[in-house]
């Protein structure tokens, strides 16, 4: 036996968006347990216009009770869609942006300490915008702000709070300009 095996897997709970299961483990030091979020992963956007600068989202989130810095941003909802296509779709629901010219930044893991959810960041160069379509209470109160790089690097500096994917998705793209 490796050092972990999961004897067993129990659905506890399904919402629209994740599952949660609790798994039976055993292992050299005996049988635990341990519940996990199942997500489906997610696409999140660096989009950058021809005059350099990023789209942040400025969006109310129940979790935080307040307006929230974001980048545009999505689950992978889509059984069977590629990441890019996802992260297409979203920029084109969320800002009403399309671009010719994407690129894979990074993929990390959110909390592998509880959840399963992986995130792809891409960047989006040149952006260009048309209609929005955003769905939601949610989306359809949010404002896009374009934000200079020089502005960027401030917002990031100490004592900042920024989310983990807006901070690794635009560490990503200052580390590549």
């Amino acid at each position: 036996m490796s050092e972990f095996a999961v004897t067993e897997r129990v659905e506890v709970h399904r919402s629209y968006v994740f599952s949660v299961e609790r798994l039976t483990i055993e292992s050299v030091a005996g049988t635990f347990e341990r519940e996990i979020v199942k997500h489906p992963g997610a696409v999140a956007i660096v989009a950058v216009n021809a005059n350099s600068e990023v789209a942040l989202l400025r969006q109310w989130r129940a979790t935080v009770g307040g307006n929230h810095y974001e980048i545009p941003a999505g689950t992978r909802d889509v059984h069977g869609e590629p990441p890019l296509k996802t992260a297409q779709r979203e920029l084109l629901e969320e800002i009403g942006g399309t671009s010719d010219k994407w690129t894979e930044l990074c993929t990390f893991f959110n909390s592998p300490g509880w959840t399963d959810q992986e995130t792809v960041v891409f960047l989006a160069q040149d952006v260009t915008l048309s209609t929005a379509q955003p769905s939601g209470p949610e989306e359809t109160s949010m404002t896009v702000e374009w934000v200079h790089r020089a502005h960027i690097e401030s917002m990031m500096g100490p004592g900042s709070f920024l989310d983990g994917t807006v901070t690794i998705g635009l560490r990503a793209w200052l580390a590549l300009t």
